[in-house]
């Protein structure tokens, strides 16, 4: 079986064009709206929480949705959710084109996006195993994160030159579209869905079958660990990043397009090569290598600061983002199949929501202690003290016997 095979699924690919597309509007859209919140308010403190409110809903309200959605056509909620997102940055490109914008209306916009995107992502993994057999996930797996890198790439690739060129509605017009896009070949995908007839069911009672379901499974449980720290670990350099940029490197929105490409290029090689890599190596192995890669991210980053010589410096940039865009690309594949693998597909809308919220849980707690400190200490030191945190996580990881539940 190869990727042919399976972009020959009509419906499969339908929802791989929707996701491609979504994606690369995304990529463009994030190097506009934290360069934007940055550029407005001028402090790395308001950039940190802004990072905050935007994983609020991920953590708040998604468990809810996916439990929610559990009985409800995802489809449909699919391209509800791509609309309405639509017209919310589509009123935000028209705000900034006629210069009526803030940094709170940027960050109510972001805060309402993420809103929808509670019920979108659940929705598309609870919608996979309907289009595919369970012996394609690791094959779908790899073809959805490399498309998505593709994305990404491209995107991130020219999201800073679109910014200079045509400015910064035009690249948030962009994401708009792509919504739009989006939302319309998902309403050309033909799904057979089972629904149960006890559709009335509240949403709580969806909520706490998925908890207990949860609970029964440890290498479920033990991998939201993993990704909830991990997520925790990365909240200094993904809400930090354009002042780190413009502080520390005294560079422009060009150097988040730089380190942008790099993360994508090696996550798309992690995409390609993670059902190669799975034959080789233990889940543990897999998993628990992202931490010494994030250290290794953070003081790559320093170190390239301290070159002397601007091409060199970008040079150590870019290795260091496409090093560890290969391993937490392998990972999040990961974790994507054995998700699919462990879970019914009844529990997966409610399971795969949860695990998400969980994962996400203290990342906002985490984004105001990195306000704070913002306010005291340089991004440099704020990366410094990541790093050896992370290196510390790395030793008693390693030595924890129950780790072994990833291999079982």
């Amino acid at each position: 079986m190869n990727y042919s095979t399976l972009l020959r699924n009509r419906e499969y690919a339908l929802l791989q064009g929707a996701n491609l597309i979504n994606r690369l509007g995304d990529s463009i859209d994030a190097i506009a709206l934290s360069w934007l919140v940055y550029e407005l308010s001028d402090s790395a403190s308001i950039a940190a929480i802004n990072y905050c409110l935007n994983l609020l809903p991920t953590v708040i309200l998604q468990p809810f949705m996916g439990a929610y959605i559990a009985n409800k056509p995802k489809k449909t909620i699919m391209v509800i959710a791509d609309s309405a997102r639509a017209i919310i940055i589509t009123a935000l490109a028209f705000m900034v084109l006629l210069n009526r914008v803030d940094t709170y209306i940027v960050i109510l916009a972001t805060f309402l996006m993420s809103c929808f995107e509670t019920l979108r992502l659940p929705s598309s993994s609870a919608i996979i195993p309907l289009l595919i057999k369970p012996e394609e996930y690791k094959m779908a797996s790899s073809l959805s994160s490399s498309l998505s890198r593709i994305a990404e790439l491209v995107g991130q690739g020219i999201g800073g030159v679109i910014i200079g060129m045509f400015g910064m509605y035009f690249a948030i017009f962009i994401d708009a579209i792509s919504f739009i896009l989006s939302a319309i070949l998902l309403s050309f995908m033909k799904v057979k869905e089972v629904l149960s007839k006890n559709s009335y069911r509240s949403i709580f009672s969806n909520l706490k079958e998925g908890l207990n379901y949860i609970k029964v499974k440890p290498i479920l449980g033990y991998i939201c660990i993993i990704a909830c720290l991990a997520n925790m670990l990365l909240v200094p350099f993904n809400a930090l990043q354009s002042a780190f940029v413009s502080t520390y490197y005294h560079g422009d929105a060009t150097y988040l397009s730089y380190m942008g490409v790099a993360l994508s290029l090696g996550s798309l090689l992690g995409a390609i090569i993670f059902p190669s890599l799975s034959k080789h190596l233990s889940n543990k192995t897999l998993i628990l290598v992202i931490f010494p890669t994030c250290a290794f991210f953070y003081l790559g980053l320093l170190f390239a600061g301290m070159i002397p010589f601007k091409i060199l410096s970008i040079f150590v940039i870019i290795v260091t983002n496409f090093i560890a865009g290969i391993i937490v690309a392998a990972s999040n594949a990961l974790i994507s199949v054995t998700l699919m693998l462990k879970t019914e597909q009844s529990y997966l809308s409610r399971v795969s929501a949860l695990l998400n919220a969980i994962s996400q849980a203290f990342v906002p707690l985490t984004s105001l202690a990195i306000s704070f400190l913002a306010n005291r200490m340089s991004c440099e030191k704020l990366f410094l003290l990541s790093a050896i945190m992370i290196i510390v996580m790395s030793v008693l990881f390693f030595l924890s016997k129950r780790s072994e539940v990833l291999n079982a």
